[in-house]
C-alpha cells in the first residue's frame, strides 16, 4: 500500500513587469521619480498540486532602463530603491532510493550606473539577494517500513511556498554632472539536489524550485550627502 505524506502550500507564480519608460531628474537636489507595477504574485492555499505558470529562468529581467541627468555639484548622490513582493516555491521529495533531497530558490536584484554596480553591490557580487530559501528533507524511516519498502512505493514529499515584501537602498555617491545610464534588473536563481544552478520551474514537480516577483516599484532620489561627515562612506 502506497504511503505518501505531503505538506502543501502551493502557489501560482505571476511575473513582475515594470515599464521601462525613460525619465530624467531635474538638476536641482532633492528630486524624486518612480516606476511602479501592480502585477501581483498570488499563492493558492488550497491543498493539491501547485498551479503552473509565471516566469522562470535565470536570465535578468529589466525593471528600469533610463538616463538620468545630474548637475555639476560635489556630493551629488543618487538613492535608488527597488521594492518587490517576492515569492519562493520549493518541493523536496524523498524515497527509499533517495533518502535526502535539497533545492533552493532566490530572487536577486542588480543596479548599475554607467555599467558599474551600485553600492553595496560590487563587481564580485553584483546582485543583492532579496529573498532566498534552501530546503532539505531527509529521512531514515524507510528502513522501518518493510511493507512499502518491499513494494517500492514509499515516499515523503514536502512542498513550501512563501510571499514577502522587500526593499533595499542602493547608493551611488559623487556621481558627477551629466547624463548617466541607470539599469535595474532582477533574476531568479534555483539549484537542484547536487547544488548545481538549474532553470527555475513552472511545472512544480518533485524536487524542483521556483520563484516570482511583483508588485514592485523603483524609486530614484537625487540628493546631496552631508559634507560634515565626509559624504558617503562605503566599507566592508
Amino acid at each position: 500500500m502506497q504511503q505518501h505524506y505531503k505538506l502543501l502550500l502551493p502557489g501560482i507564480i505571476v511575473a513582475l513587469a515594470i515599464a521601462a519608460s525613460p525619465f530624467a531628474l531635474a538638476q536641482s537636489s532633492g528630486n524624486f521619480a518612480s516606476a511602479i507595477t501592480t502585477t501581483q504574485c498570488e499563492m493558492n492555499t488550497v491543498g493539491g498540486t501547485p498551479n503552473a505558470g509565471g516566469l522562470s529562468g535565470g536570465s535578468p529581467h529589466q525593471m528600469l532602463d533610463t538616463t538620468i541627468k545630474t548637475p555639476n555639484s560635489q556630493f551629488t548622490t543618487l538613492l535608488i530603491t527597488p521594492s518587490l513582493v517576492t515569492g519562493l516555491f520549493t518541493n523536496t521529495e524523498v524515497t527509499q532510493d533517495m533518502e535526502s533531497s535539497a533545492v533552493s530558490a532566490a530572487v536577486k536584484v542588480s543596479v548599475t550606473l554607467d555599467g558599474n554596480p551600485v553600492a553595496p553591490a560590487t563587481t564580485a557580487t553584483p546582485s543583492i539577494i532579496y529573498d532566498q530559501r534552501f530546503q532539505q528533507l531527509s529521512t531514515n524511516v524507510f528502513e522501518q517500513m518493510m511493507t512499502c519498502s518491499a513494494m517500492n512505493n514509499c515516499s515523503i514529499d514536502l512542498v513550501e511556498s512563501t510571499l514577502a515584501a522587500h526593499s533595499f537602498n542602493f547608493v551611488a555617491p559623487n556621481v558627477g554632472g551629466g547624463n548617466h545610464h541607470l539599469q535595474v534588473t532582477w533574476k531568479f536563481d534555483c539549484t537542484d539536489n547536487s547544488g548545481a544552478n538549474v532553470p527555475c520551474t513552472t511545472v512544480y514537480t518533485a524536487n524542483t524550485a521556483g520563484a516570482c516577483a511583483g508588485p514592485g516599484s523603483v524609486t530614484v532620489t537625487q540628493t546631496k550627502a552631508f559634507t560634515q561627515s565626509g559624504g558617503v562612506v562605503i566599507g566592508p
